[in-house]
């Protein structure tokens, strides 16, 4: 009886302490972020950093920057990612040229790139950035099985049929060589597409980064810390965009 009482109250004291700790540690963790990107020697060379300027500078600042690095991509010969959350666009882009634009629906971004100096600013969004590593729930080069009719005569007796198979549902996620990671969920008109299937993706990689961080923050650890982006767009959008790519193609970002 005195066990049975004992886990009764220690198992929630466990459960409340584990999670105080994560709650602490999450803190921490964008706390040491923001610390290591303000110490980085371009963010301290920034002459305005620190100063206090107004919104209409900052915003003539950052399209300065994104202009500056999509020139840098426009010298190479690879199609390109740019995004411009200020003017809620996402495009294609092959030496500078726009080959497809997208607008965007909605967009959310960690309240970190709100506190972002114009030096740390620079830091993260001055140059090109390259994708480290994509996941989706769509193959890049799709598959398309056939079965081949037996004689000619099969041919032309046979009747085109519509396709009633179920969309797939489109939902890619990146992340930068600069630790931003970018999570695109592509939304539909009529609703067609598997919605379950991208919630499971979703939840996937939440659990996964979750069970990382937990664990990192049981050992005393403070975890790493990636700010995110999530852009909602057309689904069809979303597909055409993310099959053009290239694996580890360029990013340039305005926000």
């Amino acid at each position: 009886m005195k066990l049975k009482s004992f886990f009764t109250y220690a198992i929630p004291v466990i459960l409340i302490a584990v999670a105080l700790q994560y709650t602490i540690f999450s803190v921490l963790s964008v706390r040491k972020k923001m610390k290591t990107i303000n110490e980085q020697l371009d963010t301290k060379l920034m002459a305005i950093n620190g100063q206090k300027v107004d919104s209409a500078f900052v915003e003539l600042y950052r399209k300065k920057l994104w202009l500056e690095t999509r020139n840098q991509i426009a010298r190479t010969d690879e199609i390109s990612l740019s995004v411009n959350l200020k003017d809620s666009l996402l495009q294609l882009e092959l030496k500078g040229v726009v080959i497809k634009a997208s607008k965007v629906l909605y967009f959310e971004a960690d309240e970190f790139f709100n506190q972002l100096g114009p030096g740390a600013y620079y830091h993260l969004f001055s140059t090109q950035a390259k994708v480290d590593t994509c996941f989706s729930t769509i193959a890049k080069q799709p598959f398309v099985i056939k079965k081949a009719p037996k004689d000619t005569a099969s041919v032309e007796t046979s009747e085109a049929k519509i396709d009633s198979a179920k969309v797939e549902a489109v939902h890619w996620m990146m992340r930068l060589n600069n630790d931003v990671v970018f999570k695109i969920e592509g939304v539909g008109q009529n609703d067609k597409s598997d919605w379950w299937a991208g919630r499971k993706f979703w939840l996937f990689h939440d659990l996964k980064e979750t069970s990382r961080n937990l664990f990192q923050s049981i050992l005393f650890n403070v975890p790493e810390y990636r700010p995110e982006i999530r852009i909602v767009i057309r689904e069809a959008d979303a597909r055409a965009i993310y099959r053009a790519l290239p694996d580890h193609h360029l990013v340039s970002v305005r926000l």
